[in-house]
């Protein structure tokens, strides 16, 4: 139905009222910037003329109330990384997030009314539980522990971190003849488990779970390696995947190894026994005693008590809590249950199961304590499971060896030989620069014969250093200092800690450590200069030019007879000739001049010297103690690092 609403178009067709189809704002204007019949009469491949203003608002808006209906049930072909901001944006309800039980609307009426349960575990959450793995095996291969265990350990962990699901996996474990299938049975109110006198029964894992996680276990099952699968309808055990595991200590050696590969894997165990076996040292040595801190659900069940008096089945529950608290499990409970009698045999077992423990949280309190257990092993091999991780070695002597260490380089590289150096290149310096024609000729001179290589060269002497003896001497006190505290470290950690003294290592390290300073300082040297030496060469210079004016004119004396010449008068000598006396200033003149530069390059040199020499010490100084025990502080503080994982992984099971 078309409808005038009154009002007039923003554009030149101001003439014409804009009218309503359905939603749709248009506008009644012939011109054929509107969507009127010029619109549909345009030419084949003409383009779309531009439509008014209020003809584009109307249909946009219209477009987006239709666009947002349907953008809510699509599915969205997007990209993973843009998808949630879209199913964000649209309301569309978002799986659980990393933290919390519950998943909310993101339409902006998210409370916690409106909160549902999220249908599947928090991958990621459940990723924290495992962080005192982060590093743990590589600071132990640095103690020189073996971490293939805990490598294992962490592997396992992370494809079963792989596999999230709204379900947990309990085993049922037991000996030969104490009726796990016949408990299975029971517990399912069918016949699931073959169930028989032969022995052994149970040959293969059988899995009992719930049809409605059928498909979400089926990944976590083909990864355990059971392929024979059971469904139930769920109910009150919808969260429990069921394994009626073979005999632990059964005569085929295959089924032993059958349970051994899958026990590290499950995520609760159901432990049974009956009077006859409930002391029985294969389940108590081999198997509780390793998972009781591993599995935090888990329960021992005293089966086929019907055998029992009501008093006898109390005695030996109470025996059996007694073993167990001498195994480490004492937080695991005993329940007696009379499996043949069905359903209200095991009414105590199913109470148990019922207890609303959620699947996540056995799956988490798996997890942290497998992570637990094994960076406890580790660190009780490191010996830092208890108390604090002390340094091994006094700060005091520590300080007190690398002194000696850096001493002994010291002496080696010759400090005072290298102040020689310095002094005899200033000077060599300043005779180039400062000593005239004549210092340049002696220069050309002092350098061609290779005098200025082997005297004057402190670069070169620093890096002749090692062709000056052996830093054996130097290493000693540092070899001595950690060779004293073997004794004292565990056993597994003595073989990481010798290496770390030998002779041969601390050599090296402690060569390239005097390579790297010296290097760093030798690329900075600069001989300095003055300006006064250049005032020198002037005057040099022009004595130079007064002594061979002297010298040609004291010898035209000889050439030309009879030449008239003037005379000085020398006290003592009395009248001498002005060349002789022109010849002998110049002369002496030089030579105040040479000595006057001589000692100035050589206070500048020495000034010099002592700046590099107390700068080299204190960069090799600081090398030495900043490098030499690199390998020694990785060490501790792989020793420190494993402590702080054991205190980390109390604090995530507690």
């Amino acid at each position: 139905m078309v409808r005038a609403i009154g009002s007039r178009c923003a554009r030149s067709c101001q003439s014409r009222p804009v009218v309503r189809i359905g939603r749709i704002r248009l506008c009644r204007s012939r011109r054929p910037g509107c969507l009127d019949g010029s619109y549909r009469r345009r030419r084949p491949g003409a383009r779309r003329p531009q439509a008014c203003s209020c003809t584009g608002r109307g249909a946009r808006s219209e477009r987006r109330r239709r666009r947002g209906d349907a953008r809510r049930v699509r599915v969205h072909r997007r990209p993973d990384g843009r998808r949630g901001g879209d199913r964000r944006r649209d309301g569309i309800p978002q799986s659980e997030a990393s933290r919390g039980d519950l998943r909310r609307r993101r339409d902006g009426g998210a409370n916690l009314q409106s909160a549902r349960p999220a249908p599947y575990p928090p991958h990621l959450a459940l990723r924290g539980r495992a962080r005192p793995f982060r590093g743990a095996s590589t600071r132990a291969r640095t103690l020189g522990l073996d971490a293939s265990a805990a490598v294992v350990t962490r592997e396992t962990t992370r494809a079963r971190l792989g596999f999230p699901s709204s379900a947990y996996v309990l085993a049922l474990a037991g000996g030969t003849g104490v009726g796990k299938s016949t408990l299975l049975n029971a517990i399912a109110g069918e016949n699931v488990s073959l169930a028989s006198a032969r022995r052994p029964t149970t040959s293969e894992a059988v899995a009992w779970v719930p049809s409605s996680r059928g498909r979400e276990l089926a990944g976590l099952l083909q990864w355990l390696g059971i392929s024979e699968v059971r469904e139930h309808a769920g109910g009150a055990l919808a969260d429990v995947a069921v394994i009626d595991l073979p005999d632990f200590d059964s005569i085929a050696r295959a089924h032993r190894d059958r349970v051994d590969a899958l026990l590290p894997r499950v995520d609760a165990v159901l432990w049974i026994v009956d009077p006859e076996k409930y002391k029985d040292h294969v389940m108590h040595g081999a198997y509780i005693r390793e998972f009781a801190p591993r599995i935090r659900r888990q329960i021992v069940v005293l089966n086929r008590s019907d055998l029992l008096t009501p008093e006898d089945t109390r005695r030996v529950a109470d025996d059996m809590r007694d073993q167990l608290r001498k195994d480490g499990a004492a937080a695991v409970d005993v329940v007696a249950t009379r499996a043949r009698e069905g359903a209200a045999g095991i009414r105590e077992l199913r109470e148990w199961l019922e207890s609303g423990v959620e699947a996540k949280r056995v799956v988490a309190s798996r997890i942290a304590a497998e992570a637990r257990e094994a960076v406890r092993d580790l660190a009780a091999g490191a010996g830092v499971l208890e108390g604090t991780a002390a340094p091994l070695i006094a700060p005091a002597r520590r300080e007190r060896a690398l002194s000696s260490v850096a001493a002994g380089a010291l002496a080696l590289i010759d400090v005072a030989g290298l102040e020689r150096q310095a002094v005899a290149a200033t000077r060599f310096a300043a005779r180039r620069r400062g000593a005239g024609p004549l210092g340049r000729l002696t220069s050309a001179i002092y350098r061609l014969s290779g005098r200025a290589r082997t005297s004057a060269d402190p670069v070169d002497f620093l890096r002749r250093w090692q062709l000056r003896g052996s830093l054996a001497p130097a290493v000693e006190p540092l070899r001595d200092l950690v060779t004293s505290e073997l004794p004292s470290v565990p056993a597994p950690l003595r073989g990481a800690l010798a290496a770390l003294s030998a002779p041969a290592l601390l050599d090296h390290r402690l060569t390239e450590t005097i390579d790297r300073s010296l290097g760093a300082e030798t690329a900075n040297f600069q001989v300095p200069t003055s300006a006064l030496w250049s005032v020198i060469s002037i005057a040099q210079y022009a004595v130079t030019a007064l002594l061979v004016f002297s010298l040609l004119w004291f010898a035209s004396l000889f050439v030309i007879h009879d030449a008239p010449v003037g005379a000085i008068p020398v006290p003592y000598l009395g009248p001498v000739p002005t060349p002789v006396v022109l010849l002998a200033a110049s002369l002496l003149g030089g030579y105040v001049l040479a000595k006057l530069l001589g000692l100035h390059a050589g206070w500048l040199g020495r000034r010099w010297a002592k700046r590099v020499s107390a700068r080299i010490s204190r960069e090799v100084r600081q090398a030495i103690a900043d490098n030499l025990l690199v390998p020694l502080e990785q060490f501790e503080a792989s020793r420190a690092a494993l402590h702080n994982a054991v205190r980390a992984a109390d604090d995530g099971c507690s």
